[in-house]
């Protein structure tokens, strides 16, 4: 067999692999697992300050299953929309910069391509939040939600905590981020 027809082969069956029965595409190591054992009522809040323009929080609350959200912000342009929020790998640095907070928590090794099909959330990126749940418009959005697939407990796969969440223009790139801290009871 010529080393074409074989890469061909082997990217197909990869792709059948990845695949679920409903035909959707999910990670490496299947598709997520709901987060059954979180703290329960644990809070963790990402604190937009304003300094990019978008201010407010996002807000993460354990749940029985997986992670209550509520995205709460002003600011985000009206003309650079829709805009995707990810959970990211990495914390804000000091520096402020969000470019350097790594890229989308992805427990499962899914990827991005093809995008996200918010039907089946199980076979999406965990750190996807708006390829599950919805992108927003600006200037203001409100959102809540609640993710399965989200663990506040560091042991679990798709541990959010001191993970920065991100704000993507309609271009993709990143326009403001905060990082979940745990807040103090």
């Amino acid at each position: 067999m010529h080393l074409p027809s074989l890469i061909s082969l082997l990217g197909a069956a990869t792709l059948a692999a990845c695949q679920t029965t409903n035909g959707t595409v999910t990670g490496k190591m299947g598709d997520a697992r709901q987060v059954k054992n979180n703290p329960v009522g644990e809070v963790w809040v990402a604190k937009f300050d304003g300094s990019q323009g978008v201010k407010g929080t996002v807000t993460a609350v354990g749940a029985a299953i997986g992670v209550n959200f509520t995205v709460d912000v002003t600011g985000l342009p009206t003309e650079k929309g829709p805009f995707s929020f990810h959970v990211h790998l990495k914390a804000v640095p000091e520096s402020g910069s969000c470019a350097d907070t790594g890229t989308h928590l992805d427990s499962f090794v899914r990827g991005t391509d093809p995008p996200c099909a918010s039907a089946f959330p199980q076979t999406c990126e965990v750190g996807d939040l708006s390829g599950k749940y919805g992108k927003v418009t600006g200037p203001t959005a409100l959102k809540t939600f609640n993710d399965a697939y989200s663990a506040l407990d560091k042991i679990m796969l798709g541990y959010i905590g001191d993970r920065a969440i991100v704000f993507h223009d309609a271009s993709s790139a990143r326009i403001a981020c905060a990082t979940l801290r745990k807040v103090a009871k």
